[in-house]
């Protein structure tokens, strides 16, 4: 009995900590993205992304990669997010409408 509680509880405290699915990012997420947040936190808030692009170095030998994230095909908006980092923090968002 001692034993499936405890399982239950970290369960209950487990669930909320893990990083949801990749997927449309809502309004509100993307409006909590901001200049100079960490990678890590941007994958907190979002998740893995869908697809994920290197575009190379800066002068300054800092990894520029972008994180894009699709809306689901039965939306009846396409809307791709795309979140810019370089060095590891964020430097660009946007939100392209299709």
């Amino acid at each position: 009995m001692k034993k499936g509680f405890f399982f239950a509880i970290i369960f209950l405290i487990a669930v909320p900590v893990f990083p949801v699915a990749a997927g449309q990012v809502d309004l509100l997420d993307f409006g909590m993205i901001q200049r100079g947040m960490s990678e890590a936190e941007v994958l907190v808030r979002l998740g893995p992304p869908d697809h994920e692009s290197f575009e190379g170095f800066s002068p300054n030998n800092l990894l520029i990669k972008s994180f894009f994230y699709f809306s689901e095909p039965c939306r009846s908006q396409d809307i791709t997010t795309v979140i810019m980092l370089k060095g590891g923090r964020v430097v660009h968002k946007e939100r392209i409408y299709r």
